[in-house]
């Protein structure tokens, strides 16, 4: 028995110098990669956050522009409303006026004639 004690305490030491050289690079390797996890993390946030101020500046200075543009467009509506009143003025209302103003033109010629025909007449009889 005590030989057969013996081979099973060989055959355990075996395994575990197997399980230790192949666990032992295992544990190196999986040290080495949270490292580089943890170095690409720093860099990573490293650059992103300047990146991320400088799109949340720019979505402000967009939001700025896009308020200022909304007003701009609001004025030149206003404008353009303006223009087609102006517009109807002189198409509608202009003629009118300008009808009326001929009519009264005419008027004031037609009875400055007859009071000048008239005068003449008394003053030559």
């Amino acid at each position: 028995m005590p030989v057969q004690v013996d081979v099973l305490a060989l055959i355990i030491t075996i395994l575990l110098l197997l399980i230790a050289a192949f666990l032992i690079p295992l544990l190196i390797q999986v040290k080495n990669t949270a490292q580089r996890v943890d170095a690409f993390l720093n860099d990573a946030q490293k650059d992103l956050l300047p990146a991320l101020r400088e799109l949340r500046e720019t979505s402000e200075r967009l939001n700025q522009a896009s308020a200022r543009a909304g007003t701009l467009f609001e004025s030149l509506g206003e404008t353009g409303e303006s223009i087609h009143m102006i517009n109807d003025f002189l198409h509608h209302d202009l003629g009118k006026y300008i009808g009326n103003a001929a009519g009264l033109w005419l008027g004031i010629r037609s009875a400055s004639k007859v009071f000048l025909k008239q005068i003449k007449q008394q003053g030559g009889d």
